[in-house]
């Protein structure tokens, strides 16, 4: 089963390049491009009527996670090439990632039993509950997506921005990527292919968000033609 815990205990590695992780993400955002291949800017656009995003705002969104993580993995990177210790860690703030249940004002009271929480939770847990929607989480104010970008100028970044994040690899080859660590009182410390994995964790989430909202179009658009 696609996105099952078993399946991560199986990733691993290939070479200095974490090419199964990055073969992982390229192939989710795949089929994100695939589900809203033909959307008109209208069907981009579409507020659900219960409220939250239209499937245009979860494209932006997943163009900021994608490039807030590469942007982590960059700066791992220059860590490690300089000599330092490629380490980074958060801590909870106000604007940031939290559980949709949690006020924002305590969030900075959790970063110690968040952390110690998750620092005994395997991996394949972590991804798990992230990519279950029925854990429901809250967005950092930066990765707040915009409303009515342009539906090819959407489709033409998110496949632009996974090409970059290979590229960020390429560029810095014989680097041991599993030495790199970012970690984060919810999300747990994460090596280089594990952010990788959670990214891509992260987009098939939305992907799920996407169908839901595209499915009320769908059942429109068939009761109309056994209407004609």
């Amino acid at each position: 089963m696609h996105g099952s815990v078993a399946e991560w205990n199986e990733i691993v590695g290939d070479g200095a390049i974490p090419q199964a992780e990055l073969a992982r993400l390229e192939g989710v955002r795949a089929r994100t491009l695939d589900l809203v291949a033909d959307l008109s800017q209208e069907e981009m656009d579409r507020r659900p009527a219960r409220g939250g995003w239209s499937v245009g705002e979860v494209l932006d969104h997943l163009l900021k996670a994608e490039q807030a993580n590469r942007s982590v993995i960059a700066t791992l990177i220059e860590l490690a090439r300089s000599g330092r210790r490629p380490y980074l860690r958060r801590e909870l703030t106000p604007r940031g990632l939290a559980p949709a249940f949690v006020p924002r004002s305590l969030l900075p009271l959790l970063s110690i039993p968040a952390g110690i929480a998750t620092a005994f939770m395997p991996f394949s847990l972590r991804a798990a509950l992230i990519r279950i929607r029925l854990f429901p989480a809250s967005a950092a104010d930066e990765m707040w997506p915009r409303h009515g970008r342009p539906a090819g100028e959407l489709r033409a970044d998110l496949s632009r921005s996974v090409a970059e994040t290979r590229r960020l690899f390429v560029a810095a080859p014989g680097l041991d990527y599993r030495r790199m660590i970012y970690q984060h009182p919810f999300l747990g410390a994460n090596d280089v292919p594990q952010i990788l994995l959670l990214t891509a964790v992260h987009e098939e989430r939305h992907q799920d968000q996407v169908r839901q909202l595209l499915a009320p179009a769908a059942g429109e658009a068939r009761r109309h033609l056994c209407a004609m």
